[in-house]
């Protein structure tokens, strides 16, 4: 065998076995990855990346020149571990073995060493550095920088130093960054490994066969880089780690031998690139023109809000802000907009972000039927859901199905019989794995996705460059916390800079929002806005120039008005003796502000109805929070869609009420009933909550019109409930004692104080001073209500509301600029933030870096620091949920109808099993807020709940019940119990 030494750099082990389960070697050589990353990088560009993607890189790697940027970029994304890889210490693992118990593969290392040694590999410096630190290291100075820094790397430097290239140190940072954090100066520094001589030869005998083989003229490329736009660096950096990982999938991309030429390894990495864009789905969506009664056949004719962005469809990259409240069509709109920007402006396919997960679950079913019948020229497009959990979550496991199952989703197909041309919405099980799903052409997911494009996390710039291919939609915009806008912000000024479209959607968007968001748009494109935006729809060009598109003024629909009253909570037990008095037709909803409040009515309620008060019985009553177990709280959300949803059959939703609904029925819960959940009510009560979200559940009365047949003549009522203090005040306690967050306290009394005010000055005349008239309120009272709440300062007086505003208005301020400064550490821009300089200058790429000390934001229970949760709640600890039978046998239900498995299975070894345990194990949780676990009635820490004789579980919390509910554990007997029709109660 005559193999150069520099062949025998392995870039692999088969850590797995997977290669030699089929008859394959036990190491890959390094330049068949390289080999491998360059064929993926090359067909991502042609199939995947969008045209305004392509058009930043080609500026950038290119000088303008496409199919030169497109091999430019192949070759620097081989170099991702080269001359990482290629170093002493490095090599020296694979025949160490002493990360990997695996004595085969540990004898072939050894074999590997003896004949590497025979083929001239020095193989004699034990020093071990991070390899993609190497390769920012010693990078620039291989493609032809000698400044100071570089000359030190080189052992025949030659006298005299050059000027130092920084695109060239800019591309080796960021390919130093391809496991997830982009490294600092002194990382890079810290990775000198004083290569001899003949590893500087290896590294050029590499570099020049790579070239060879992609045919790229190495010392052209240094005066092709123009790195000076931002977005340029988080693109290529996007690049080169998508391409790595879809090279390092063994399955398709088998290992190399040294018998094969070189040649054929280029010519078989091609092919199989090719392969596997196609069947990951990783092909840009091309929708065909079609007619909005094709594109939403269960919604036929447009609305007027809808019709009017038809009749005026925006070009080129846009803003578009729609506000309408709920139930209004945004989502349809939204979809027609991400169908229309595709055509006209290229994009691979959209992200639908929402405030919460379950939220993204919901809205699955609906992005899926759109896409079914959208005609488009490539007929399987890729739609995944992205989360935390998204690898075991229900609805994207079913979307991976290559049949019909037996789950909820419709329009499940064969893919073998899908030859008809028409488009189908399918997810490759590749995506499921942490941290890819935003990969896919379409994702639906939480906002929190778009939020950590932004900030120092783990892989932020993969994030922003898949956003990046994309229309990116964010929903429910008025529903976050003032520093998630900080980071949404900064996101969207980078997705400006990258060519992107953004879609805002919001039922009720305060004006310092929507100034929020359309400045980062514009600082995004350098540009500043001319004029002042005011919806309800609003199109911003990338010059600044915005169009306000307004519908026809139509009378207010039944499910547009409301009758509101201010009614004093009389307690759990009278308020129950009243709604099943009152309310015994039609049904009735209640929202309360916290979990135990709603479990305490649903108790007081399922009393009254066993003794049969008014007829009720308990079945009737449903109760529905976030304490749940997953496995009981879907069963809840089947029932309450079955129930008071439309009709099951989405072909006659638009004619046909639900003949499932029951003449009575009562609901209560917490806000977790505004997660896309798709029903409706005919009476609602709420608590006390800021106006924005009020408006928001004030949204599923009268929803679906269909249900309601005499609704032209009625007014549904909200009764807005609150509970006086000794000031004949709101009084507002947090949970379990807690203060409430005084963000959330100043807009709870602010909105109770305007409504409060308004009710009494429309009271009749001569009639009692504590009279308050109901409010009789219209989306058109939204935009003032707003204002007073949100923007302006808290009015003068001297009474005690007068006094409260103003205190919590303080407190408010303070936690805003705390937050502010916690979003500043934390957050990216594309440009400098400099006050005394007219032309904004692009961040560097040494300011871009990032480390573990900022966390794996994919990692639900351990981001405290990370700004990115959803308004709905603080930092939870998940807890897995098992019921012990009296036999001793586990099981997933009380019953102990389905026995635990509790088997630990190797993800790789078998996968299906593990996804499979795994998706139990989430139907099995629930998240406990972590103030449970602090405080003079903390319960005991969560790491001490693990069970033994649990493998699969490792140590993670578990709470281990008996059939009836109780905890087996003596230390959380009498603290805690679980009932599948209450949830998870604390005592």
């Amino acid at each position: 065998m005559n193999s150069p030494c520099w062949l025998w750099i392995w870039g692999k082990t088969d850590l797995n076995g997977i290669s030699r389960a089929r008859g394959g070697p036990a190491w890959n050589p390094l330049l068949a990855h390289c080999l491998d990353t360059a064929a993926v990088c090359g067909a991502l560009f042609d199939h995947y990346l969008a045209a305004n993607v392509r058009a930043r890189l080609a500026d950038a790697f290119g000088s303008g020149n496409a199919a030169l940027a497109r091999k430019h970029l192949m070759l620097l994304a081989a170099l991702h571990d080269m001359p990482g890889k290629a170093h002493p210490g490095n090599q020296l693992r694979f025949p160490d073995g002493t990360d990997r118990h695996d004595p085969q593969l540990r004898t072939a290392g050894q074999q590997w060493l003896a004949q590497a040694r025979a083929a001239g590999l020095l193989l004699d410096s034990p020093l071990r550095r991070p390899h993609a630190h190497v390769t920012a290291r010693y990078l620039p100075a291989l493609l032809g920088c000698r400044c100071t820094t570089c000359l030190t790397t080189l052992p025949d430097a030659p006298p005299v130093r050059g000027p130092r290239h920084e695109a060239l140190h800019d591309v080796a940072r960021l390919l130093g960054g391809h496991h997830g954090h982009l490294p600092d100066d002194s990382r890079i520094a810290r990775a000198n490994c004083t290569l001899t001589a003949h590893w500087h030869h290896c590294h050029h005998q590499l570099l020049a066969e790579l070239a060879r083989l992609i045919d790229v003229d190495v010392t052209a490329i240094p005066g092709h880089l123009d790195l000076t736009r931002p977005s340029a660096l988080p693109l290529f950096a996007g690049l080169v780690v998508h391409s790595d990982w879809l090279a390092s999938d063994e399955s398709r991309f088998p290992y190399r031998t040294l018998e094969t030429p070189t040649d054929h390894w280029w010519d078989t990495a091609q092919q199989q690139a090719a392969a596997c864009i196609r069947d990951r789905y990783l092909t840009r969506w091309e929708p065909d023109e079609a007619p909005w009664h094709i594109l939403m056949p269960h919604a036929p004719q447009p609305r007027p809000a809808q019709q009017l962005l038809m009749d005026h469809p925006p070009t080129g990259p846009v803003m578009v802000i729609a506000e309408s409240g709920t139930g209004a069509g945004k989502t349809e709109q939204a979809l027609w907009l991400t169908h229309h920007l595709a055509r006209t402006c290229g994009y691979h396919g959209a992200y639908i972000a929402q405030a919460t997960r379950a939220a993204s679950e919901q809205l699955l079913t609906r992005v899926r039927t759109f896409l079914d019948h959208a005609p488009s020229r490539n007929p399987h497009v890729s739609l995944a859901l992205v989360h935390g959990t998204a690898s075991i979550s229900a609805a994207a496991r079913e979307l991976a199905l290559p049949q019909p199952g037996t789950a909820d989703l419709a329009g499940l197909i064969n893919l073998d019989d899908c030859d008809d041309g028409d488009t189908r919405a399918v997810l490759d099980t590749w995506f499921l794995d942490r941290g890819r799903g935003l990969l896919s052409v379409w994702g639906i997911g939480t906002v929190d996705q778009i939020a950590l494009a932004a900030q120092r996390s783990r892989h932020w710039f993969l994030r922003l460059y898949a956003l990046a291919n994309k229309t990116v939609v964010i929903d429910e915009a008025h529903a976050y916390q003032p520093y998630q806008q900080r980071l949404l912000d900064a996101a969207i000024a980078w997705l400006a800079d990258a060519g992107a479209s953004i879609v805002i959607l919001s039922a009720t968007l305060p004006a310092s929002i929507r100034n929020s968001l359309t400045t980062a748009w514009c600082t995004g494109h350098q540009t500043t806005l001319n004029g002042t935006p005011t919806g309800p729809i609003t199109v911003i060009d990338s010059t600044g120039n915005h169009r306000t598109l307004t519908p026809p003024p139509l009378p207010h629909a039944p499910n547009q008005r409301t009758r509101l009253h201010l009614r004093p909570d009389p307690g759990p037990d009278l308020l129950a003796a009243h709604l099943l008095a009152t309310h015994q037709h039609g049904a009735t909803g209640v929202i309360r502000d916290r979990v135990d409040t709603s479990i305490d009515l649903y108790r007081a309620a399922t009393r009254l109805a066993e003794d049969g008060a008014h007829g009720w019985e308990p079945g009737q009553i449903l109760l529905l929070h976030a304490r749940f177990f997953e496995r009981d709280r879907a069963r809840h959300e089947r029932t309450l869609i079955t129930k008071l949803g439309p009709h099951p059959d989405p072909d006659r939703r638009a004619t046909a009420p639900n003949p499932h609904r029951p003449d009575r029925f009562l609901l209560i819960g917490t806000p977790v009933l505004e997660q896309s959940l798709d029903y409706d009510l005919d009476n609602l009560y709420a608590d006390l909550t800021p106006l924005h979200l009020l408006f928001q559940s004030r949204g599923r009365l009268y929803r679906h019109l269909l249900n309601h047949p005499h609704a032209h003549d009625e007014i549904p009522d909200l009764q807005l409930l609150w509970t006086p203090d000794d000031d004949h005040l709101p009084h507002l306690p947090g949970a379990h004692g807690h203060a409430l967050d005084p963000f959330e306290a100043y807009l709870r009394t602010a909105t109770w104080h305007a409504l409060h005010r308004r009710a009494r000055a429309t009271r009749p005349a001569g009639a009692h001073p504590d009279t308050l008239s109901p409010l009789h309120l219209t989306p058109d009272h939204l935009p003032l209500l707003l204002r007073e709440i949100f923007d302006l300062a808290p009015p003068h007086g001297s009474k005690p509301i007068h006094h409260r505003l103003r205190s919590l208005h303080a407190a408010r301020q303070r936690r805003l600029a705390k937050e502010a400064e916690q979003a500043e550490e934390r957050v990216l821009t594309p440009f400098l933030d400099i006050s005394d300089i007219t032309t904004p200058l692009p961040t560097p790429a040494e300011l871009l870096v990032s480390g573990s000390s900022h966390g794996d934001p994919d990692d639900p229970d351990h981001q405290p620091h990370l700004a990115a949760l959803s308004r709905l709640g603080e930092r939870t600890v998940s807890i897995i949920g098992l019921y012990q039978q009296p036999t001793g046998e586990r099981s997933w239900d009380p019953e102990g109808t389905f026995p635990a498995d509790l088997t630990p299975y190797h993800p790789h070894i078998h996968p299906d099993s593990q996804r499979h345990q795994q998706r139990e194990l989430l139907l099995n949780t629930v998240r406990l807020r972590a103030s449970w676990f602090l405080g003079k009635q903390a319960l005991p820490d969560p790491a001490t709940w693990a069970i033994p004789h649990a493998p699969a579980l490792k140590s993670q919390p578990v709470l281990l019940l008996t059939p009836q509910g109780q905890p087996v554990d003596n230390r959380l007997a009498h603290k805690l119990t679980y009932s599948p029709d209450t949830g998870l109660s604390r005592t």
